[in-house]
């Protein structure tokens, strides 16, 4: 259903000339940056984003990850870095009350390829569990969920996701 539903939105983005290029913007990749660093995702994530960003012409690099992750909480309390699955998060309220807990770390002006912006989005979501989703004061990590370092053996950036890591490994 849900690939139905995706293919059908395609078709009616070319009637409605809404291109990769509307959605694509800095706003766009900003949020997506802060949405990984809130979720917890995988540090592959960057590779993906950074590729899109160039391809859409939207400067992003390794010092934007770094700057960001440095002021976004952790907020999902999910595997590796927390206790919860995935389904757990579900269950909670998923992305859109992860992205309304978010607030002002993100860019609610940002145009979705559903057409509405990203506040319009998840306006009205909702987390029906506390303990998954974090709220703002009480987040899994409070900051430098993510971290880029820089050194002999990694001379053009290497990342690191220190939440996910035993302590013994932070050194």
């Amino acid at each position: 259903q849900m690939a139905t539903l995706s293919g059908k939105r395609i078709v009616d983005m070319v009637w409605e000339d809404l291109k990769p290029s509307d959605v694509l913007s800095e706003a766009a990749f900003h949020n997506g940056v802060v949405t990984v660093l809130a979720l917890g995702g995988s540090t592959n994530a960057i590779v993906h984003l950074l590729a899109m960003a160039r391809r859409a012409g939207v400067k992003l690099d390794l010092d934007a990850f770094d700057r960001l992750a440095r002021k976004t909480p952790l907020l999902a309390n999910i595997r590796p870095a927390g206790k919860h699955l995935m389904e757990d998060f579900y269950y909670a309220g998923g992305l859109r009350a992860l992205l309304a807990t978010l607030g002002t770390h993100l860019r609610p002006e940002a145009r979705t390829v559903n057409g509405q912006t990203l506040g319009a989005n998840v306006a009205g979501a909702q987390v029906f569990n506390d303990d998954v989703i974090r709220p703002l004061a009480n987040p899994l990590v409070a900051g430098d969920s993510l971290a880029v370092v820089r050194g002999n053996l990694a001379p053009d950036g290497a990342v690191i996701k220190p939440p996910a890591a035993e302590a013994r490994l932070h050194r």
